[in-house]
């Protein structure tokens, strides 16, 4: 059998956002137990010209949400911009998480070829839905991803790949 559209779509992005759920936590837990504060996680970064630690999960959930969304049809919700506490970036995962999980195969599935079109800046995207989920969506997704986990690795959040993995 082959693999269809939404599974590589929904079920990956539900893995990972979990996973970064978790993250999150175990940040949010490290900071508590340290007396450090949030603030200073979550404006981290890897280099002076990459976005801080905030900025990656906005990014990962946006790309997260807009991969199904798009290839639905569906409107994706906009979140505010609220990263000034993990307990925040937690609410934005789990939106997008159940936004995500609302989409079933019949919606997703024979999506191949649809033309996903969008506006990026002053820039019009345009991708057939095969090449937006696999070859743009989904690295740029799980890109966010890994640079919010390894941010706070660096900083000494005692998290492993398990963590980033989340429950399989």
């Amino acid at each position: 059998m082959a693999l269809s559209m939404y599974q590589a779509c929904v079920p990956v992005i539900t893995q990972a956002l979990n996973g970064l759920a978790g993250v999150l936590d175990k940040a949010a837990a490290h900071c508590a137990e340290k007396k450090y504060e949030e603030a200073a996680f979550l404006q981290a970064r890897l280099f002076p010209d990459m976005f801080p630690m905030g900025r990656q999960v906005k990014q990962a959930t946006d790309f997260g949400r807009n991969a199904p969304g798009r290839l639905a049809g569906v409107a994706s919700p906009a979140f505010p911009d609220a990263d000034s506490s993990f307990a925040e970036l937690k609410d934005r995962v789990a939106k997008s998480l159940a936004f995500v999980k609302g989409f079933t195969p019949a919606q997703i599935d024979g999506t191949e070829e649809k033309e996903i079109a969008w506006t990026q800046g002053t820039r019009q995207m345009s991708f057939k839905g095969q090449a937006y989920l696999l070859h743009f969506c989904l690295p740029h997704f799980f890109f966010h991803c890994t640079t919010a986990y390894t941010i706070l690795r660096h900083n000494g959040v005692e998290i492993g790949k398990r963590d980033y993995m989340g429950s399989l």
